[in-house]
């Protein structure tokens, strides 16, 4: 990827961040987003958001994964500097969210109503580290933007549903995206994380969170239950298809060689 098209996302998440904050418009931005759903309906985003969940996340990745050695080591690596962030922020700066400050009669929440530890938003920190390790690996234009596209509905859906400020998305976008430009650039340093063992413990954890999706994972929004369950679905009925087809293939390279 040309460096300008690497840096251009967390740049722009971080530069509104501190107009933002310059602005001082976290609340009034907040209220607009989250009037959002008075027009299009609440339906579309428990589904958005439940894609920066982290199990959800991985599974989408995992049919890629399992073909891209390459990309499940990308993921475990970035995955530790999302983590660290995400849960090392949240304590620290212990930010409140919407729920806990505003009347609840003037805004709309959608699903659990979190009160605490709001900075940043751990939902969009996973989907940019997955949109990111996506465009890191895919060299196609429309998976670039598809990736993003996605990853922004799911990080805006964060205020629509009321428990994430606009600073706390940004910031999560940026860092979700560091992540796995961090995670990408480890992984083509230290390839032993490619090898066959490795790639295939990672594999198993990612049909893991499919086979939780599957069984009914509490994410938090029970609407999104029915998409939670097709992705835990196509994940694994993909994997399968993948695990036998390697087995004909070697049949066939037994009876070739008799």
């Amino acid at each position: 990827m040309k460096h300008t098209r690497l840096w251009l996302p967390p740049g722009i998440a971080l530069v509104l961040a501190g107009l933002l904050w310059a602005g001082d418009a976290n609340v009034t931005l907040f209220r607009l987003i989250n009037g959002i759903s008075a027009v299009t309906g609440t339906a579309p985003w428990p589904l958005l958001t439940i894609l920066g969940d982290t199990a959800v996340a991985i599974a989408v990745l995992t049919p890629l994964a399992l073909r891209r050695p390459d990309l499940a080591w990308a993921i475990a690596l970035g995955a530790i500097p999302a983590t660290l962030m995400v849960h090392g922020f949240k304590p620290f700066f212990e930010v409140p969210r919407p729920p806990a400050v505003l009347d609840a009669a003037s805004f709309t929440v959608i699903g659990p109503a979190h009160r605490s530890n709001a900075f940043p938003s751990g939902h969009t920190t996973t989907a940019f580290l997955a949109a990111g390790l996506l465009c890191l690996h895919c060299r196609s234009r429309v998976v670039w933007l598809s990736a993003l596209a996605l990853a922004a509905l799911a990080g805006l859906s964060r205020a629509v549903v009321g428990v994430h400020w606009p600073m706390d998305i940004l910031v999560g976008a940026a860092g979700g995206w560091l992540s796995a430009v961090v995670g990408a650039s480890l992984a083509a340093r230290w390839a032993w994380g490619q090898r066959p063992g490795v790639h295939a413990v990672l594999v198993v954890v990612g049909l893991g969170c499919a086979i939780a999706l599957l069984a009914g994972l509490k994410t938090g929004y029970l609407t999104a239950m029915p998409l939670q369950r097709a992705i835990g679905s196509v994940v694994i009925l993909d994997s399968l298809v993948v695990w036998l087809r390697g087995i004909g293939d070697r049949g066939s390279g037994i009876g070739d060689r008799g």
